[in-house]
């Protein structure tokens, strides 16, 4: 087998792998609070409504900023800077370091949060520090609406490496008393948890770039494209197309402007008018584009996504240039086409949901005929030959297809059931932000199997926690490239590595065939085998050298 065979399989199986992992995690965690209220069909579906609304809020808000011309600046070009203002930013850089770096643990929390009495005024949110996932939202709106100038409530994604806690946000509207609401909500108590509250502080913008691909003519054009028809699919999920203004249809004005506007290059005219859907998708849908990540509030969106500026284009560099020695050396564009490519798979995934049965396999999803024929074969019973019994109420058939036939048409109480899973679970597989992998019950350990988003790393466990009655590891872990299917770690025994792995020097199954010897025998990122001799000592041993004895 070639390399684009051995790829391509390795592929399937990361890809079949990462289903599975999903199958684990939902049947884990689809009694939680968290995620039925994130995920069911039927308990979501409240919410949805709420943000539904929220989201048309924004988008009356954001038509009348446009209007008066507050997004007509809007670029996300990098801003160039000359090497006297970087070195200034960097000794800055370091002046903030070090002060922050020596200042003493000792400062009491509660004097950095002090804040002025001017500053509570303006303040219209409530932080909540810690949401245990047992909490229903339900309960937290019901406790924050019997304060009056309650608005909504935000709450962030689970963070599975705390113990699936979240954060979150209580949202007044202008005028209300933020003071006397912190000192009611403060230390309340839901099932037996107290609640931590602080005033919420603007954070500072924070930014990042992402590499210059993004700013060739190409991929220009080909973002242009991607976010306008991702502003109409997102518009059409939230109503806005039945607006007089129509949705996104409004910011074509303004892109007219633009392009009448003769000063304007060619490229220059594509980036206004990129930068504009950009923009939008941010304050109307709190989409982040070039990071593809979608918040379900402001204050959550804020905080996870930072603004991304494109890269200025460099001078074009040759795809290959030779070493000291004299060899060609590759120019490493890897990274850039998978940036792209992760954006590009996440964007299509959220524009283009599933519509049959077919493509939601394809995603890791569940066939709806597939389970309820599952399920129907479970419960059929084979008295004796030519004849079949129905579990459910005892009728008698003379051939399985019968009873499967009548499962179908008379139980459909017992059939109800198994839609509503499929449809919970698929909502799940179809989200572009979630969690997979198996975690632990036991809050003392750490978590396992580690996958967020798409196209992420997966992390290794120990060989030794295999097969020890722990429900929450997953025998077989992803193996990195390269290691031909052998997902076992080399263990330490007696100062040398074995198993796994590494098999008479070499790795077995390898495509780059790595030698033992190439691995130095104390390096610590290799686990130790637990049962390792440490010390030993022969009691029973003779004693080396002479000795006298005396029977006097």
């Amino acid at each position: 087998m070639d390399d684009e065979e051995l790829s391509r399989r390795y592929s399937i199986y990361k890809e079949n792998f990462t289903h599975k992992q999903s199958q684990k995690f939902f049947e884990a965690h689809k009694k939680e609070e968290w995620f039925i209220d994130k995920y069911h069909p039927v308990e979501s579906l409240v919410y949805r409504e709420e943000l539904i609304k929220r989201k048309q809020k924004m988008y009356e808000e954001f038509i009348e900023k446009l209007k008066q011309g507050e997004y007509d600046n809007v670029n996300f070009d990098e801003v160039e800077k000359s090497n006297e203002s970087t070195e200034e930013t960097n000794t800055e850089k370091k002046e903030e370091n070090e002060t922050n770096g020596n200042m003493d643990t000792e400062v009491n929390d509660e004097e950095k949060k002090n804040i002025s009495e001017a500053e509570v005024s303006k303040i219209n949110r409530l932080f909540i520090k810690s949401i245990p996932p047992n909490v229903k939202r339900k309960e937290l709106i019901e406790m924050c609406s019997s304060f009056e100038g309650f608005d909504y409530l935000a709450i962030s994604d689970p963070n599975p490496q705390k113990k699936f806690h979240r954060l979150g946000w209580i949202v007044f509207k202008e005028g209300t008393n933020i003071k006397e609401a912190y000192e009611k909500f403060n230390n309340a108590k839901i099932d037996d948890f107290v609640f931590h509250l602080a005033y919420h502080q603007t954070l500072p913008t924070r930014s990042k770039t992402v590499p210059e691909i993004f700013s060739t003519m190409n991929r220009l054009k080909y973002d242009l494209e991607q976010a306008r028809n991702l502003a109409i699919t997102l518009d059409k999920e939230v109503g806005l197309d039945e607006f007089e203004s129509n949705g996104c249809e409004v910011l074509q004005e303004k892109i007219n402007e633009f392009n009448n506007n003769e000063e304007y290059d060619e490229i220059k005219k594509i980036k206004k008018e990129l930068d504009l859907y950009i923009e939008y998708l941010h304050r109307v849908h709190l989409f982040c584009y070039y990071n593809a990540t979608e918040a379900e509030s402001t204050e959550d969106y804020d905080r996870k996504c930072p603004v991304l500026y494109r890269q200025l284009p460099k001078t074009p560099v040759t795809q290959t240039s030779t070493t000291e020695n004299g060899s060609p050396e590759k120019e490493v564009v890897e990274t850039k086409d998978k940036i792209c490519e992760r954006i590009d798979n996440k964007i299509n995934l959220r524009m283009n949901r599933p519509k049959n049965s077919e493509d939601i396999e394809k995603i890791g999803g569940r066939n709806v005929e597939n389970e309820i024929d599952k399920f129907a074969a479970r419960n059929v019973n084979k008295v004796d030959e030519g004849k079949y019994r129905c579990k459910l109420c005892s009728k008698l058939f003379k051939g399985e297809l019968f009873v499967k036939k009548h499962i179908k048409s008379k139980h459909t109480e017992s059939i109800e059931p198994i839609k509503l899973e499929v449809d919970f679970f698929n909502n799940y597989a179809q989200d572009i932000q979630k969690i997979t992998g198996v975690f632990p019950t036991s809050m003392n350990q750490n978590p396992m199997g580690l996958n967020m988003g798409l196209n992420n790393s997966m992390r290794m466990m120990m060989p030794q926690m295999m097969n020890q009655n722990m429900p929450w590891i997953v025998p077989t872990m992803v193996p990195p490239m390269g290691l031909g299917g052998v997902s076992v770690m080399p263990m330490k025994r007696n100062g040398n590595y074995m198993g796994g792995n590494f098999y008479r020097g070499t790795t077995r199954g390898s495509l780059n065939r790595k030698p033992l010897t190439s691995i130095k025998k104390d390096d610590k990122k290799y686990p130790k085998d637990p049962r390792e001799i440490r010390s030993y000592v022969d009691l029973d041993a003779p004693v080396e050298g002479d000795m006298d004895i005396s029977y006097d």
